[in-house]
């Protein structure tokens, strides 16, 4: 039987399920990341179970809306 090993990020995936963890960790660090970047200074993020809470002055969160468009 052969065994098919990749690298995906530096990791060694050996499984299809180890591929479908990896891309969903992968893809929720970029979401998360890309909220970060458009909260900018001044905002606060937690992360919640039902998703992304965030805390700042309404200009703030305008302008994070805008940048989220």
């Amino acid at each position: 039987m052969a065994r098919i090993e990749m690298r995906f990020n530096g990791r060694k995936i050996a499984s299809a399920a180890q591929l479908q963890r990896e891309l969903t960790r992968s893809m929720e660090k970029h979401v998360e990341d890309s909220l970060k970047k458009a909260a900018g200074p001044g905002v606060r993020m937690k992360k919640t179970r039902e998703g992304y809470s965030f805390e700042g002055s309404p200009e703030q969160i305008e302008r994070m809306k805008k940048r989220l468009r």
